[in-house]
């Protein structure tokens, strides 16, 4: 049991590592070729566009997951309905457009980005498939194919001079393929039949999750639309940048976190204990990766916007110094939604969840035109400063998860990421080395301090983190 444990967590992070490092290189090379503003122009369209497929997704993915059987019925009903929403959106988003601009490459990247929708939906059963047998092999082996025929395709657009077509060309392709391999992995014949029983049961359970998750993805693209309302383009342009250089690590961690959280919870949703056990020792495993990233991402926020991306980004570094705090603060209730959704009891966060959104989105609006991209940064830290204590109370409401077990999972990342940030300050400014070799000792340097920084906090670290995978 704990061999498969750890097969199936390599396989995970197989494919959310070999996503950082794609996005990374395509990225980058974006960043190159594209101007502020054509990157923003994709950015905007590409959001609008992920924010429908998320939220169908949410209402699907989960609730399928979560059933103690899978019956044809259940995988018929979610494919077709989710074919027959996709194309219905398609047609509304494209009408949208024409009816919002009378731009022609507008309206047409908008059309054929909307196509998008399709293709994430096919995949939903397919993904439900895997995740319930834990055949992360596949779905690694999809994402990483689709996110390489992707690049590929994105970077040739951009260098045939398309601009904002490169971002959507990227996507397009990247879950095209994904899809495909999926198909081929899973060579079933799925019945045309929607049980209208389990789709009223569907979209019960669903709408909910699909509710919270729409909020935390509105909050990310949202915040990128209204900039681009309020302030252009080009700020979204600059948003987009940092947003990016954190996303890359922390979806990809996170989202692998989640893909074994969820089962993993559900199945000792009868027992709060040990359910408290295992939330409690899943923060402490990410805290300890995650809080001293993001924190050394921020002390060398200068050197990585100016050495690999170059000085026409130079606006980006104050974004991304608060963007890295953000994401560290994020850690420290990591698992809450998760956790009631194995439970079923996140209504409990959805009031909250939608009015801090709702704030988040009304401050970009209202301090968008003035501080362009930093009214967004800001607005995510207000929210995240809000939201993670109403997550503590949700999650103690439902299982008993408090305070104290709050703070005993954080506490020793927290304080050793503090003395790393103390250390790296003091040392960098007074090292005389610049470019890399100045990123590289500061790199160097934070990661011994906080890998003894927290083995003092924490000796036996390593045994116990060991047994989070083997025993429990």
């Amino acid at each position: 049991m704990a061999n498969h444990r750890l097969v199936t967590l390599i396989w995970i992070f197989t494919e959310k590592f070999g996503l950082i490092f794609l996005s990374m290189i395509t990225f980058v090379v974006y960043a190159h070729l594209l101007t502020p503003t054509e990157l923003g122009v994709g950015t905007v369209i590409i959001a609008i566009v992920e924010m429908v497929g998320i939220l169908y997704s949410s209402v699907l993915e989960d609730p399928l997951v979560r059933l103690e059987r899978l019956e044809n019925k259940h995988i018929s009903t979610g494919f077709w309905f989710a074919v027959l929403i996709s194309l219905a959106s398609v047609v509304v988003i494209s009408l949208g457009a024409m009816l919002y601009t009378t731009d022609t490459a507008l309206r047409w990247m908008t059309a054929v980005a909307s196509v998008k929708i399709l293709f994430t939906m096919m995949a939903r059963i397919y993904v439900v498939q895997m995740r319930r047998t834990s055949n992360f092999k596949l779905l690694a082996s999809r994402t990483l194919l689709g996110k390489v025929a992707g690049g590929i395709g994105g970077v040739l657009v951009a260098l045939w001079g398309f601009g904002p077509w490169a971002v959507i060309a990227q996507a397009l392709i990247m879950e095209f393929v994904s899809i495909l391999v999926l198909m081929r992995g899973d060579r079933r014949r799925i019945p045309f039949l929607i049980d209208r029983t389990v789709l009223r049961e569907l979209l019960h359970a669903g709408t909910p999750v699909a509710i919270n998750v729409l909020s935390s993805q509105t909050l990310q693209r949202g915040v990128t639309v209204v900039l681009g309302i309020t302030s252009g383009a080009q700020a979204v342009g600059i948003f987009n940048l940092a947003m990016r250089i954190i996303d890359l690590p922390r979806s990809a961690i996170y989202n692998g976190l989640m893909s074994y959280a969820l089962p993993a919870f559900a199945r000792r949703s009868a027992d709060p204990a040990r359910l408290i056990g295992l939330i409690g020792d899943s923060t402490a495993i990410s805290g300890f990766l995650l809080t001293p990233l993001f924190v050394g991402i921020a002390l060398t926020a200068n050197d990585i916007i100016l050495l690999i991306f170059g000085a026409k980004w130079a606006d980006s570094i104050a974004l991304l110094q608060v963007l890295a705090c953000t994401a560290a603060l994020g850690n420290l209730a990591l698992y809450a939604t998760t956790a009631l959704v194995a439970v079923n009891r996140t209504y409990l966060t959805l009031k909250a969840e939608v009015t801090t959104t709702l704030l988040a989105l009304a401050l970009v609006y209202l301090l968008g035109s003035v501080y362009g991209g930093m009214a967004a940064a800001l607005a995510l830290l207000v929210r995240m400063l809000i939201i993670t204590p109403l997550q503590i109370r949700g999650l103690n409401t439902a299982i008993g998860y408090g305070w104290r077990s709050f703070f005993e999972s954080g506490y020793r990342s927290v304080l050793a990421a503090l003395v790393m940030a103390a250390v790296v300050t003091f040392i960098s400014g007074r090292s005389g080395l610049s470019g890399y070799l100045h990123l590289a000792c500061d790199i160097v340097i934070g990661a011994l301090t906080y890998a003894l920084a927290y083995s003092v906090l924490h000796p036996r670290w390593v045994r116990e983190f060991k047994v989070v995978f083997t025993a429990r």
